[in-house]
């Protein structure tokens, strides 16, 4: 597997290397990337697991379903952590009946293609149909599914935020909205006032609703690399 780092805070967060996406917004910087089998990366992870008593894990990055071992890693994991799924749902399709995890997080940026394109510079077609997937057999998967997006004031509002709450709406998938915070994308931090608002639109069609106000998902926390470089 191809990882950029491991960080270290209320839980183990791996990050993987590659993404086939170029959000605008993204704030994942890679720390260079180290090739490990997973075995080895098993190993790496049930140590900090001791040394920090930690048992819960998030693969993210970077894109964790563009690799192809993603599936033995989660294997390997199971039982022994409380493993999250990180993904932009683009590719999990392909490897959704090999996993072993306990949580699947989609990250849909828009429902409306275009602003889905100018955002990414990809269709978020594959990845609607990821959403679907899960929305119409949510009752026979093994682990739990959340979908969020990033609130960007004058890109990703009120509006489109309501349209995405309508569709997971369908399924009444939890839904977790998440403040832009400037970085690249040279947009404003939403208001709590805004951040309120699409949280009680969603709530029109959705039973389960949170926002980055009441959790924050990307807490500072140490970072660890491994030093092994291909």
């Amino acid at each position: 597997m191809r990882i950029s780092h491991i960080s270290v805070s209320d839980k183990i967060t791996l990050l993987v290397y590659g993404c086939n996406f170029k959000c605008k917004y993204c704030f994942f910087k890679p720390q260079d990337c180290t090739k490990l089998t997973t075995k080895c990366l098993y190993d790496i992870l049930s140590k900090i697991g001791r040394v920090y008593n930690l048992s819960r894990i998030t693969i993210a990055g970077g894109e964790p379903t563009l690799q192809e071992d993603l599936p033995s890693l989660t294997k390997l994991l199971d039982g022994n952590f409380y493993s999250i799924l990180s993904t932009n749902g683009s590719y999990l399709l392909e490897k959704i009946d090999k996993l072993k995890v306990n949580e699947v997080h989609v990250n849909l940026k828009a429902l409306d293609d275009k602003k889905h394109k100018i955002l990414t510079s990809q269709s978020n077609k594959r990845v609607l149909e990821a959403i679907e997937y899960l929305g119409e057999n949510k009752g026979d998967l093994n682990f739990k599914v959340e979908i969020s997006t990033v609130l960007i004031p004058g890109i990703i509002g009120v509006s489109e935020i309501g349209k995405i709450a309508k569709f997971i709406g369908r399924w009444d998938l939890p839904y977790h909205i998440i403040a832009h915070v400037p970085s690249k994308l040279n947009m404003p931090r939403p208001s709590k006032g805004i951040i309120e608002a699409v949280k009680n639109i969603s709530k029109k069609y959705l039973s389960n609703v949170s926002t980055s106000l009441e959790y924050r998902r990307h807490r500072k926390g140490k970072k660890i690399l491994i030093q092994k470089k291909v």
